[in-house]
């Protein structure tokens, strides 16, 4: 898989995202090897930097333990992806709904000036 420049989602993203994905579907195996950075970033077509983003936000889930030397492997009990995109969706929604929150505190702050307009 390369990283598809018509993807809305950024590069790093798409990286994790299909990562993610074998290590749900089995594909990698707890405590498998990852490929090392650069082959990773060859595979993909990418920046190593933009790999290093990606097992960051994959380490960050949980999914992926980096040993120093050794290299970074699959977690070996790594967090079901059913409940990590939950909890993803829960926290994005929790943002949508602050930002709406905003919005229509901001609209009714304009509707209240236009009202008094002469």
């Amino acid at each position: 898989m390369t990283v598809s420049p018509d993807d809305p989602r950024s590069a790093y993203a798409q990286v994790a995202d299909d990562l993610r994905n074998q290590i749900a579907r089995g594909g990698l195996k707890a405590g498998q090897r990852l490929e090392g950075n650069a082959k990773l970033a060859e595979r993909y077509g990418v920046a190593a930097m933009t790999v290093r983003h990606a097992l960051d936000v994959l380490r960050d889930e949980g999914l992926i333990v980096s040993q120093q030397g050794r290299g970074t492997f699959v977690a070996s009990d790594p967090p079901s992806v059913e409940a990590e995109q939950g909890s993803t969706m829960a926290n994005e929604l929790a943002e949508i709904k602050a930002a709406l929150d905003l919005i229509n505190s901001r609209l009714d702050l304009l509707e209240g000036r236009v009202g008094d307009l002469p």
